[in-house]
């Protein structure tokens, strides 16, 4: 069994918090570092692990427009997918979480009137 140096898994692990960066999920991340670094998908999880807690601890710093729009680049990502593979139940159920994500609320918004909206008035 080869001994990895630790410089060798921090590159690994940063290329891993990368590809997630990016978009690409983690089932992907992980065949990548398999292929790619010749090791076991054990050590690949522990690495995608390690670059999922990373990207967990900028959360708080990241805007909630920037978190929407990456979450809606995920959901469009896997409704493709499942329409290639004629998953056409998973597709709609993914447009329809992004109706329910974005358009939803819109719609309440302008439905709701805020000329007298109180209980006691706006004189």
């Amino acid at each position: 069994m080869p001994i990895t140096s630790r410089a060798e898994r921090k590159s690994r692990r940063l290329d891993a918090l990368s590809k997630l960066n990016t978009g690409w999920g983690v089932g992907d991340t992980i065949s990548y570092l398999v292929r790619d670094y010749k090791i076991t998908r054990r050590s690949a999880n522990l690495d995608v692990a390690w670059a999922s807690t990373e990207l967990c601890k900028n959360f708080d710093k990241t805007e909630n427009a920037d978190m929407l729009a990456w979450l809606l680049t995920q959901i469009q990502r896997v409704a493709v997918k499942s329409e290639e593979d004629k998953q056409y139940g998973a597709a709609v159920g993914c447009y329809r979480l992004i109706y329910d994500l974005i358009f939803k609320d819109m719609k309440k918004k302008q439905s709701t009137s805020t000329f007298h909206a109180t209980a006691k008035g706006n004189y």
